[in-house]
């Protein structure tokens, strides 16, 4: 989870060694790995995940493969693979005023930065990532391996040792910001940390956001500010501070908000007690408060709601025939049967039970909408 222009990557003659003295995960884990290219249905779905077809830019993706791509990866650290001939790379990267985002796809390596690359090349950056593919991912800080799922944070500082392997083919996003930026968290940042806790609000709102963030803006669909760039810093900051139980305020942060308030209405949407109001007792805010971070947005609290349950209510309709409409207003948040056909109508133009008909009579279903975002 590297920048292209911060980290590079080089093969190394001592395989199974991380330069430290210590055994390489080379070494504690070789023929774990599979080794093969980049498949191009792996590759196309990834850049549809990035929203390359969504540059205002037509920015190019960085390709690197082999040894020589191996050697020609960035600066900063070390990469060894099993197969060095099949290694093979896909990143963009993007250097905005005050940090960095990437998003790369990548075969499995082993990335590491030991005490020699500390003195020789020095870097005051915190890498921040998170990968959404299944397989295995550990990152070994100080004396101890963290293994990383789907959707957890990772945090390496490049002023103090790391090394981490994957073991498939892994699509890391992420920020890169000066350690000088994190003020008095600075201090965590430069420690062997363990995941940030997946199941936290705080961790999820900000592994979605450095997602779409890094991605939109490593591939060139978004130019953001710099107040954007600090919100984002302020964000990492406070997920730094959970590792530390420091349990600071943040919901003046517009960014953490509108992030919370996806995964919220995602989790409890099918719950129909589940309103604006709702939102601002899980977040422990006022209502006044929740709205006006949501002031410039077109849709209101309540519509994204509604068109959240429009789409599960969409889906068992076209894959549960056998479920009563009744039902699938139930289970699908709506209040009633009536609250649902009067939301089909106003957002598709027909009622529930013709949209199921449609569904079964042709292999592709309308679907003219899609849910907001925050």
């Amino acid at each position: 989870m590297s920048r292209h222009d911060r980290i590079t990557y080089t093969t190394g003659s001592r395989r199974g060694r991380t330069g430290t003295g210590e055994p390489g995960m080379t070494e504690l884990f070789r023929n774990e790995v599979s080794s093969a290219p980049l498949p191009p249905k792996v590759i196309e779905t990834w850049e549809r995940r990035v929203g390359v077809h969504r540059s205002n830019i037509h920015a190019e993706p960085i390709r690197l493969t082999g040894p020589d791509g191996m050697r020609h990866y960035g600066q900063h650290v070390e990469v060894r693979t099993d197969d060095p001939g099949s290694f093979d790379s896909l990143m963009y990267v993007r250097q905005l005023s005050m940090i960095g985002t990437f998003c790369s796809l990548h075969t499995p390596l082993e990335v590491s930065r030991n005490p020699r690359l500390i003195s020789e090349q020095p870097s005051e950056d915190l890498v921040i990532g998170v990968h959404t593919l299944e397989g295995k991912h550990i990152i070994r800080q100080g004396s101890r391996d963290f293994a990383y799922g789907p959707g957890q944070l990772a945090f390496v500082s490049n002023a103090s040792p790391y090394l981490e392997r994957t073991f498939e083919i892994n699509d890391p996003a992420g920020l890169v910001i000066p350690l000088e930026l994190l003020g008095n968290q600075r201090r965590v940042a430069e420690q062997a940390r363990r995941p940030v806790a997946s199941h936290t609000l705080l961790a999820r709102a900000t592994a979605s956001f450095i997602l779409q963030f890094a991605s939109d803006t490593a591939v060139g669909v978004t130019e953001p500010g710099p107040d954007t760039e600090m919100a984002a810093i302020e964000l990492v900051r406070a997920a730094l501070g959970q590792l530390d139980y420091d349990n600071r305020q943040i919901t003046d942060n517009a960014l953490f908000v509108r992030e919370a308030v996806s995964d919220l209405i995602e989790r409890h949407h099918r719950d129909p007690s589940f309103t604006p109001n709702a939102i601002a007792r899980y977040l422990h805010i006022s209502r006044r408060q929740l709205y006006r971070h949501f002031e410039d947005t077109e849709d209101s609290l309540a519509a994204r709601i509604a068109d959240r349950r429009l789409k599960t209510a969409c889906e068992f309709l076209r894959t549960r025939p056998d479920m009563a409409v009744s039902e699938v207003a139930r289970i699908s948040g709506f209040p009633s049967s009536p609250t649902m056909r009067n939301r089909f109508r106003a957002e598709l133009g027909i009622g529930p039970s013709e949209y199921r008909a449609r569904a079964a009579a042709e292999a592709d279903p309308v679907e003219n909408w899609e849910s907001p975002t925050a």
